[in-house]
């Protein structure tokens, strides 16, 4: 009976093969969806699942509390994992990390950049579960000059036989102590080498102190906690412990420390200050996610249940005759079920392979390692199996009880019509569904590409144009002046100027400020720019009170200097005016404020007009600028665009004569500020594929049911067409139904789009009002398409020859 069953459906199949293309097509788009959606949620939810100590590894996180609010920093003191230790010696499982974005290699006479650097202690491997392939890294890593490579960077670095030693800026040598895996992609953490502690200077890290409570940087202190201790229990000594290691710190800070579960880092978006690539994710987004694939399968399986039914008048006289000879309706049931089923296979089978060719171009867009490994993931075969099952049951029920509960005499008197009006009922409501969803995505994706555009239309308070930052190794004064003296020689480099970092870049010390003749009492959290005499003009900030710091300011303002001689000066952004508690900039000018910055007390000399230093996802916050020689790390330069190309190349020539043991790197400003909103990209473009998928696989559906209702009208429209009915008119009667549909779609999209969208622009500090003109967009362009569905099936049941369809009555 199953092969008799198989072979009929088989036939089925090729006598419609347009349906069953179209049926085969629509769940294999909807599948793949689904499987990609899958793989994305199942990565996020798999980060550090591979450490062996998952359910008891703990991140020491601290909070610091001023007049600012609470600044929850991932990032500790240097001091705290040894200090940790000695007053928590139940708890032997302690390590501690210097995370490194990159630094030059040397190996012989071959250097290179290397990025992910880590420098651990030697408990690093024992809290951690990174695989170790040669090598102790618990004697090694407590010893100075001592570096583990990855397998990847090993193959790159060590090319010729007997090499075991290699060199990082012009500062540290360290000897090769072993070969360590490749982290995986689902670590919090990533690293390409691991150097030994002792190796981390104050000379390495450009003077900052290793030994002071106050300076955070990039130290991560991490613990393994045994099964007797409860992480709360630790909560209230800590108090303590921070009493008794920062009484000599800031008193108007009130610091605390916690644990952070490993589960949770991922997670997490709370603390600042993450290691490297570290990137984070949310429930939230994985639930959408979730939620989307469900409504993109549901749309898919409706195309396949209106498109059965649309099939129904041609079935209907195999149904009699089945019935007849004494099929029972199970059967029947059954029957169509395996149809239903060998069509879900067929889809399967195609969404697998398209997921597999899609998944390279998929991992580069969301920069992630998605993998289709079926034989080795044994949740994605239950996943399969599941959706499987799903959408056969889904797609398949609700026409096959249908079909079978036909009664037979009607059947071979060709008098069976539409299922009734509930039947019909449910088919406007299954359409009324796919097109909600198709509109919402729409709305949604025309309210991103607003936010994407108010993005890069804002005034950011400086000029983003023509600029390139070249990151500077060693900026000695000698240095500086002979890289200036060189290319200031070039009329098409219009300026040059030496700072930390650009005015949006992750460049800033993050410190306390607070007006000197009120105390630490009123203590706020200010970020601090070092920057040189020639940054306003650079980057076009303006001025909106006092003065720029002049050449004779800048070179007292050097704390290598004697007491006495040294003397710095503030310039500050309304911001700080603002939280300083002064409404005119005017009014600051001369006031002395305090920094955490060696606790330096100076006189602010000028207000600039406030400018972004981070993305618009948050506020202008205070900043403050400061010359700060021994900290220009970076030169800014405006050139003149269109000699680009020559500049570019005159500039590299002269870098490589004043740095030669240095590569020559440079970023356009404006690409560094597109990459802050890089997810804020990836996320409009995931609205508009799914967008796009909604629509075609809703406008199958609306195939689907357009085919059904020609079937049933044709008799209709030969007698209209007897009694003078133009093409034009049939097509209307067609097309007002789907509009009354489209029509009622929207009115449920609408509320749902608005309310989704207005809770994704709350992630903005800066975002659009959302427009109407977004929902007539999304309604127009969807009646649009609908009808043009519509239209060319309607077309061809409007140009039948009538005697066709009336020759049996």
């Amino acid at each position: 009976m199953i092969k008799n069953y198989l072979i009929i459906a088989l036939r089925n199949f090729l006598r419609n093969k347009n349906y069953t293309l179209i049926n085969v097509l629509g769940l294999s788009i909807g599948l793949t969806s689904c499987i990609v959606i899958f793989l994305m949620i199942t990565y996020d939810l798999s980060f550090d699942k591979f450490q062996a100590h998952y359910n008891s590894l703990y991140r020491i996180v601290q909070d610091a509390e001023s007049a600012s609010g609470i600044q929850s920093e991932a990032a500790t003191p240097y001091p705290l994992a040894q200090a940790f230790r000695n007053d928590f010696p139940e708890i032997p499982l302690v390590t501690q990390m210097h995370y490194q974005d990159e630094v030059l290699v040397r190996v012989g006479d071959d250097k290179q950049i290397v990025e992910n650097i880590l420098f651990a202690d030697s408990l690093f491997f024992e809290v951690f579960s990174f695989k170790v392939i040669s090598g102790n890294p618990k004697a090694e890593l407590g010893q100075p000059g001592k570096v583990f490579l990855t397998e990847s960077l090993a193959k790159k670095l060590l090319k010729q036989e007997g090499v075991t030693t290699i060199k990082i800026g012009n500062k540290v040598q360290l000897d090769v102590a072993g070969i360590v895996a490749d982290p995986p992609a689902t670590s919090h953490i990533q690293f390409t080498m691991v150097v030994s502690m002792p190796s981390l200077t104050e000379d390495f890290l450009g003077g900052l102190p290793l030994d002071e409570w106050g300076m955070t940087a990039s130290g991560f202190t991490y613990i393994v906690l045994p099964s007797t201790i409860d992480p709360a229990s630790l909560t209230p000594r800590f108090a303590a412990f921070v009493k008794k290691y920062m009484a000599g710190e800031d008193q108007s800070i009130k610091q605390t420390y916690s644990l952070q579960a490993l589960q949770d880092i991922h997670f997490s978006k709370k603390y600042t200050k993450n290691p490297g690539t570290f990137s984070n994710a949310e429930y939230t987004d994985l639930v959408v996610l979730g939620i989307l694939g469900l409504f993109i399968l549901a749309i898919a399986c409706i195309n396949f249940i209106n498109l059965a039914t649309a099939l129904a008048i041609k079935k209907s006289k195999e149904i009699g005759i089945r019935k007849t000879l004494g099929a029972k309706r199970g059967q029947l049931t059954l029957y169509f079920l395996g149809e239903t089923f060998l069509i879900t296979l067929c889809a399967v089978l195609i969404s697998l392979c398209a997921t597999e060719w899609l998944l390279p171009w998929i991992n580069r867009f969301l920069t992630k390692s998605l993998e289709l490994n079926i034989l080795s993931n044994p949740m994605l075969v239950l996943f399969l199996l599941g959706l499987m099952v799903t959408a056969t049951l889904f797609s398949g029920f609700y026409p096959a009880v249908i079909l079978s509960g036909f009664n037979p005499a009607a059947v071979l008197k060709n008098k069976i019509s539409a299922q009734g009006s509930s039947g019909a009922t449910v088919r406007k409501v299954l359409v009324v569904f796919q097109f909600m969803i198709a509109q919402v995505l729409i709305i949604g994706t025309l309210i991103v590409a607003d936010q994407m555009e108010y993005f890069n239309s804002k005034p950011l308070g400086f000029n983003k144009e023509a600029i390139i930052t070249i990151p500077i190794p060693e900026i000695t004064a000698q240095n500086k002046l002979a890289l200036r003296a060189r290319l200031e020689a070039n009329p098409n480099i219009q300026y040059l100027s030496y700072s930390l970092g650009a005015p949006t870049s992750n460049n800033n010390f993050n410190t306390g400020f607070y007006l000197t003749e009120k105390g630490t009492g009123e203590r706020y959290d200010v970020g601090l720019k070092p920057v040189d005499i020639h940054y306003r003009d650079t980057y076009g900030l303006k001025l909106v009170a006092g003065r720029w710091f002049t050449e004779a300011e800048e070179k007292r303002a050097d704390f290598s200097l004697p007491e006495g001689e040294a003397e710095f000066k503030y310039i500050v952004n309304e911001a700080a005016v603002r939280t300083l508690g002064f409404h005119d900039p005017k009014d600051i000018i001369g006031k002395f404020i305090t920094t955490g910055v060696r606790r330096t007390s100076a006189e602010v000399i000028g207000v600039v007009e406030d400018f972004h230093v981070t993305s618009l996802h948050d506020k202008i916050k205070p900043v403050l600028l400061m010359s700060m020689p021994e900290f220009y790390f970076t030169a800014g330069m405006k050139v003149a665009p269109e000699h680009f190309s020559e500049t570019i190349k005159f500039i590299e020539k002269n870098w490589n004569e004043v740095f030669p043991d240095y590569f020559f790197e440079y970023e356009f400003l404006d690409q560094e500020l597109a990459a802050l909103y890089r997810q804020d990209e990836r996320t409009f473009t995931l609205f508009k594929i799914f967008a796009g998928i909604s629509i075609f696989i809703g406008c199958l559906g609306l195939y689907g049911l357009i085919s059904f209702m020609a079937n049933q009208k044709l008799k209709e429209v030969g007698i209209r067409k007897v009694m003078g009915a133009s093409v034009t008119s049939i097509m209307m009667l067609f097309s007002k139904e789907f509009i009354k549909l489209i029509v009622i779609a929207f009115v449920m999209a609408a509320p749902l789009a608005w309310y989704a969208m207005h809770r994704w622009l709350e992630n903005f500090a800066y975002r659009i009002d959302i427009r109407w003109t977004a929902f007539l967009i999304a309604v127009g362009a969807t009646l649009a398409i609908a009808l043009l569905t519509v239209s060319y099936r309607s077309l061809r049941a409007a140009v039948t020859n009538p005697a066709e369809t009336l020759r049996t009555e």
